[in-house]
């Protein structure tokens, strides 16, 4: 009972401490254009439009059915959405806090794994802080690795049907499947030889293995249903290979370091750990980590986008061995002792989040909110049944309007950028199509030529934004 509460405790100490970093991050209409997307996707999605078909992007189906799920719970409120995922990241620190112990034993450690989880996710917009399809499936990850860290085959299911759910969420936690699997897979065998003849084995392995697909199959069952050439199965199975893996070991360096840098004390926990000669990754844990952060990397190098929200899939690996800095038998050397331990290591962290919370506070709340002004510019002009078009700009502008986008592929970037190539998109017919419509107010961001070529003499600029680099065109 008292450990139960010391739990609850911990929890709630988890959950308030993820809410107060992230906190000023629930205002801004835009942390960046992935999220835009998935809540205009979820949004359409419960007005009765169709994934894929009538509102499209390169993401799984699992990310847009959550945000309409967060769109049927709190309406068009972001800042009840950024909530959500702020006690999600709370829950994932304090599943990282249980393995920790399973692990290592040790109730510092765990706790501190935890902290530092959401250090990882919270401080950077595009390491964590912007809600994106990592902070799920880190979730499901975790979820699942204390799932199987018990030796029950039940439990080895629902671990599986776990990172199933996360694998329709975004399909680089396969890696974090696989290498799950084999290690365990290896170290069982290792334990005893004779288990392979055990059936109770096989069926672990198996079951698991079949509730990990059964979510990707109830999809693909769904779409064929309502038509065998859905554009789901054109999304799913043909445009990755469009996109052409050109992976480069020189710009993964510079991401990797980049991502080091940006998270220097926590680098330096997890380097000094692993490189202390007599640490606690020793034998089979040493071999997991080992097995389990390769994966990851792999995961981040093969898609050869570089994008900095990759790397979210690392801080749960290195947020379990950072940790280990702080167990209670950890030995440092006197310079860290007398920067990290006592008074001087709390001073030190209330000033990290003190900066964290004075430029987040900078940069999320005193900063003008232009997608809201040019919202709310267009909406004491908008008449009933007008249609808005933003081209190149921020398309939250449809979500803060409650409108239909124009076109189906949402995100800017889809015909704004070589995307187009790998969609095989003629983006210059869509976009003169779009404008064949004669949307009553148009927006540019730093004069696109494709736009202003088709506006021609039909529209008048009526508002500018941020210092002129956004425009507002209305019909003549």
């Amino acid at each position: 009972m008292k450990n139960l509460f010391s739990e609850k405790y911990i929890l709630l100490t988890f959950l308030t401490v993820s809410v107060v970093l992230r906190l000023f991050s629930f205002f801004p209409s835009v942390l960046d254009h992935d999220e835009s997307t998935y809540l205009i996707i979820g949004r359409e999605l419960l007005q009765g439009q169709e994934l894929y078909t009538d509102v499209t992007d390169t993401k799984p189906a699992g990310i847009f059915l959550f945000y309409a799920a967060l769109e049927f719970l709190f309406g068009g409120s972001i800042f009840l959405k950024r909530f959500v995922f702020a006690l999600a990241v709370g829950f994932t620190a304090f599943l990282v806090f249980k393995v920790s112990k399973r692990f290592f034993q040790n109730h510092k450690a765990a706790a501190a794994s935890g902290i530092i989880y959401i250090f990882y996710t919270s401080i950077w917009v595009y390491h964590g802080r912007s809600p994106n399809t990592e902070l799920l499936f880190n979730l499901t990850t975790i979820s699942a690795l204390l799932l199987f860290l018990q030796p029950k085959t039940k439990a080895w299911v629902f671990g599986g049907l776990l990172m199933g759910i996360g694998f329709i969420i975004k399909y680089l936690v396969l890696f974090d499947v696989v290498a799950f699997f084999l290690f365990f897979f290896v170290t069982d065998i290792v334990r005893d030889k004779k288990i392979i003849h055990r059936t109770e084995f096989w069926f672990r392995y198996i079951l698991s293995g079949l509730a990990f697909l059964l979510p990707f199959a109830l999809l693909n069952l769904w779409f064929w249903l309502d038509d065998p050439a859905h554009d789901f199965f054109y999304i799913t199975y043909e445009l990755p290979g469009n996109y052409g893996s050109n992976p480069s070991l020189k710009r993964y360096g510079v991401m990797l370091a980049d991502f080091i840098g940006k998270f220097l004390p926590i680098s330096f926990f997890l380097f000094y750990v692993i490189f202390k000669r007599n640490n606690f990754l020793k034998g089979n844990l040493k071999w997991f980590f080992v097995v389990w952060i390769f994966s990851v990397l792999m995961a981040i190098y093969l898609p050869g986008k570089e994008f900095s929200h990759y790397t979210i899939q690392l801080m749960l690996p290195h947020s379990l061995i950072a940790g280990l800095f702080f167990h209670s038998e950890f030995r440092w050397d006197k310079y860290s002792s007398v920067v990290f331990s006592g008074k001087t290591g709390l001073v030190l962290l209330a000033v990290i989040v003190l900066v964290v919370q004075i430029i987040s506070f900078n940069n999320e709340v005193l900063k003008p909110d232009y997608p809201r002004e040019v919202a709310a510019a267009i909406q004491q002009e908008l008449d009933a049944g007008e249609e808005v078009y933003v081209a190149n700009y921020e398309q939250i502008i449809y979500y803060l309007l409650d409108l239909d986008s124009p076109t189906k592929f949402i995100h800017s970037n889809l015909l704004f950028t070589e995307t187009h190539k790998a969609f095989k998109i003629n983006a210059e017919q869509e976009l003169k199509r779009i404008m064949e419509t004669f949307p009553e107010f148009v927006i540019v961001e730093r004069e696109n030529e494709k736009v202003l070529e088709l506006l021609g003499n039909s529209y008048q600029t009526v508002k500018v934004f941020d210092n002129e680099k956004v425009k507002l065109y209305r019909l003549i």
